[in-house]
């Protein structure tokens, strides 16, 4: 089975919901947490055997297939465009951004 590395960018309740989805998904690894609080981010990744990142190191990264945004609202679309233009499958939580216009302003940015 083709396995997808995953990087967590967010580590508060929504992001630790998806950790614990990727570690039982045979699928997929959750290789790298990312989180503006460094020992938030060290914690969710101790428990799942990721590494503790910075978020450009976990869009940046050649160690990654895919970033799953589960970061605040204000900072998906941001993330969202960074991640795709790293080549990497983005998956994100809603909304894209509060502003439907700018929300579609990324996806036509980002979609080929």
């Amino acid at each position: 089975m083709i396995c997808k590395r995953f990087a967590l960018v967010g580590s508060g309740f929504i992001g630790q919901v998806h950790a614990a989805s990727l570690a039982r998904h045979e699928g997929s690894a959750l290789t790298m947490v990312a989180d503006t609080a460094p020992e938030r981010a060290q914690a969710l990744a101790a428990r799942y055997g990721a590494r503790a990142v910075t978020v450009s190191e976990a869009i940046h990264s050649d160690a990654i297939d895919a970033v799953l945004i589960a970061s605040s609202t204000p900072s998906h679309a941001e993330l969202l465009e960074a991640a795709a233009r790293a080549g990497k499958a983005v998956y994100c939580e809603k909304p894209i951004d509060l502003s439907l216009a700018r929300a579609r302003e990324v996806v036509e940015r980002v979609l080929p």
